[in-house]
């Protein structure tokens, strides 16, 4: 199962950064060489910019790649070591919960208002959509990473 995640994941982000890239490149020209900017482009690439940091959040999360202080808990023993582990991996996830649980109440506060988007008109809750459900990948992978690093004794 984790397998078919780890392919979305690298393949959403490949597809995410690239586009990011070719729609802000795109832009740059039109406006150097026919002094017309797309609007719109922002409006995407901002959003695509929230996926990514979100995905990729996830992706680090299952590398164990994230950054973390480790000149104290390397001098505690490995029993104290996991119980940090555990702590840490606590906070993370009650962190995404509390970005899920008010993602959803963004996501419904803008549906309920009819917001749209500035630049494209389209509901803003398509946008927005990407904080809880971008959360909610980082929940379990964390939650992941934090099962892997117990069963390693705390380590990564």
């Amino acid at each position: 199962m984790f397998k078919i995640i780890d392919y979305i994941e690298e393949w959403f982000l490949a597809i995410t950064l690239g586009s990011m890239l070719l729609l802000n490149f795109a832009n740059v020209v039109s406006r150097y060489f026919l002094n017309f900017s797309w609007s719109f482009t922002e409006e995407i690439t901002t959003n695509l910019f929230v996926w990514s940091c979100f995905i990729g959040a996830a992706a680090a999360a299952k590398r164990g790649s994230h950054l973390g202080l480790s000149l104290f808990t390397d001098l505690l023993s490995t029993k104290w070591q996991r119980y940090v582990g555990v702590l840490v991996t606590l906070m993370a996830l009650t962190m995404f919960g509390v970005i899920i649980w008010t993602g959803i109440e963004m996501v419904q506060s803008q549906i309920s208002s009819n917001q749209t988007t500035p630049a494209l008109g389209i509901p803003e809750w398509t946008m927005g959509i990407a904080v809880p459900v971008g959360a909610i990948f980082c929940f379990v992978r964390f939650a992941q990473a934090g099962w892997w690093a117990w069963q390693k004794g705390g380590k990564d």
